[in-house]
């Protein structure tokens, strides 16, 4: 038997033939690589435009139109022809946005989804002429119960306007239709102007109408404001909270001010204020004293101080009193709340919170107690420290309150009297509103319950910022 052998020629034929389909089938690998990495940048893009325009769409619930502002974002993050895309989904389809509101559980969610068409190149070749790219973008904005607590006092003065203008601005970023929101102002004593809705949404255009135009003025009876703002989020039934309760609390200055019962109005609560030692400078406002004066006693529900007392003391170290009030009840009392259940008097110091790591009874206690009565005399220094502790006490308890959801504080400062030292450690305001916040940056954060935080504004001009700021803080933790 004879085996003919391949001639050149037909070797040469069967090589171009695998070259042929080797080539074919590497172009298509190569085709797919290609093709697939530009499809996998085109998806990336849209996801981020996307998700970017959800999360627009939800900061605008409550203020301007979400659907614009969504359509807007994701045509800034994914342009017309955007890797040679032929077509994107039209943003004003009605497969581009959807909002969906549960009452029930206190959320808005917004959904933003588009598709967009990527030509192929190589892999034409395999006749896949183009690739459709699908992506989805959520934000779910949880609505919010928020009380709002001003401080009105008169050392804020010609700085009102600036506070009164953000505070409005503020109001108005919450929605109408679904959030809460109660306001409360202090100055001699607590008003809440508008109270928390017990059903879904609150008038916003009268909230802000209630803002005052001009400062009411008064001293800075901040225990009493922040029991008012927690007792208003209280009032909402339990089962139909929102997912977030948060209490603001602004202010310029120090709380100087111990509501109770006292000896000369039995039965009725009365606040005994006193001014804040010892003299800081510059001051440019005069609002520190070397002999700070007491005053009192003010009515709880008109801020009157009926009757009227007052004293000064030579020194804010003095042991004088005044002989009309010159005690301190036992604990403080709050006879205005419209919440079931809510606490109507608080110890005027504990051992169990601490400032600066040691307990708020051995580093700001009170002095020279009567054995007999177990009261404090009403010395400026009692009176001090008895307003510094009481907010402190009541804002912890504010945070421990076991509603549906606890209850957020967020706390902001404004200008130098915050930041000087005052009082008889000294320490300043702001190391107190961190407390009462219950800052991640105190030295005194308590871990086991909910975090809030602390804003400086370190003038008027700076109010609008630090509103801005914990507005976003607020959609942050709404999402």
């Amino acid at each position: 038997m004879t085996i003919k052998k391949p001639t050149v020629r037909s070797e040469k034929g069967f090589t171009l033939v695998y070259m042929a389909v080797g080539l074919t089938t590497m172009l298509l690998f190569a085709g797919l690589a290609t093709d697939s990495g530009r499809a996998y940048v085109v998806k990336a893009q849209l996801s981020k435009a996307v998700d970017g325009a959800a999360l627009g769409a939800a900061r605008m619930l409550n203020s301007g139109n979400p659907r614009d502002e969504a359509e807007k974002i994701f045509q800034q993050n994914f342009p017309l022809g955007f890797m040679g895309t032929t077509s994107v989904t039209d943003a004003s389809s009605p497969s581009f946005f959807q909002l969906q509101t549960d009452t029930v559980n206190g959320r808005n969610i917004v959904t933003v989804t588009a598709t967009a068409v990527l030509p192929t190149t190589f892999m034409r070749l395999g006749s896949y002429d183009e690739v459709t790219v699908t992506s989805t973008g959520e934000a779910t904005r949880r609505m919010v119960d928020l009380s709002l607590v001003l401080d009105v006092s008169g050392s804020i003065g010609f700085n009102w306007p600036a506070v009164r203008d953000a505070s409005r601005t503020f109001v108005n970023a919450f929605s109408a239709a679904h959030d809460r929101v109660a306001l409360v102002t202090y100055g001699n004593h607590a008003r809440v102007l508008d109270q928390m809705p017990p059903s879904r949404g609150f008038n916003k255009s009268q909230m802000m109408a209630d803002i005052p135009n001009n400062l009411p003025g008064g001293s800075t009876a901040m225990v009493d404001g922040l029991y008012r703002g927690w007792d208003e989020i209280r009032t909402v039934p339990a089962g139909q909270q929102s997912g977030l309760r948060v209490v603001v609390l602004f202010t310029d200055g120090a709380s100087n001010s111990v509501p109770g019962i006292y000896d000369a109005v039995a039965g009725q609560q009365r606040n005994l204020r006193t001014a804040d030692f010892p003299k800081n400078f510059p001051d440019p406002d005069n609002m520190t004293w070397n002999a700070p004066g007491i005053g009192g006693l003010y009515h709880s529900v008109t801020g009157n101080a009926t009757p009227g007392y007052n004293l000064t003391p030579p020194n804010w170290n003095s042991t004088s009193t005044h002989p009309q009030m010159a005690w301190l009840p036992l604990q403080s009392f709050h006879a205005n709340s419209r919440s079931a259940g809510m606490p109507t008097t608080f110890p005027l110091q504990t051992g169990g919170l601490t400032v600066n790591g040691v307990s708020q009874q051995a580093r700001r206690g009170l002095r020279t107690q009567n054995v007999a009565t177990g009261r404090y005399p009403a010395q400026v220094f009692n009176i001090n420290n008895a307003s510094r502790n009481l907010v402190e006490i009541v804002g912890n308890a504010a945070r421990n309150d076991m509603g549906d959801y606890r209850i957020r504080i967020y706390t902001i400062g404004m200008g130098e009297l915050v930041r000087y030292n005052l009082g008889t450690i000294p320490e300043t305001s702001e190391s107190i509103l961190m407390r009462v916040a219950n800052d991640r940056d105190s030295p005194d954060f308590n871990a086991a319950q909910l975090e809030g935080k602390y804003y400086f504004a370190a003038t008027a001009a700076d109010v609008g910022p630090a509103f801005q700021a914990l507005q976003n803080e607020i959609i942050r933790l709404g999402k």
